[in-house]
């Protein structure tokens, strides 16, 4: 049975949520956080974002591109490794802010 509803939130609620998963009735918020990316997720304050997920996957990507191709190039595959870790780290952290830049509304300024 699929059962789908809209509550403001409220302890009773929650209550109530917690009552149905316990019953293997799930329930998923259907509202967006309002609040800014971190930089870092922690373990009680996630928002599902973080920025340094696509900066480790491209900077071992293109460490590994470094290493590999830095045998046939002029300074080893060491240095090149590293050049090839720190562009993919900057290349993602940049594309993440990019990205979430241009998905955050712009925010209205306060009328006094």
């Amino acid at each position: 049975m699929i059962v789908i509803a809209t509550f403001e939130s409220h302890l009773f609620v929650e209550l109530a949520i917690s009552a149905l998963q316990e019953k293997e009735i799930f329930a998923v918020p259907l509202n967006r956080s309002a609040e800014p990316p971190r930089l870092l997720d922690t373990l009680h304050h996630a928002n599902g974002f973080s920025f340094l997920d696509l900066a480790a996957i491209l900077g071992t990507c293109l460490m590994l591109l470094g290493a590999i191709y830095g045998y046939v190039l002029a300074w080893g595959p060491i240095i090149w490794g590293i050049i090839g870790a720190v562009s993919g780290i900057g290349i993602g952290i940049l594309l993440k802010w990019w990205v979430s830049r241009k998905s955050t509304p712009p925010s209205k300024p306060h009328r006094r």
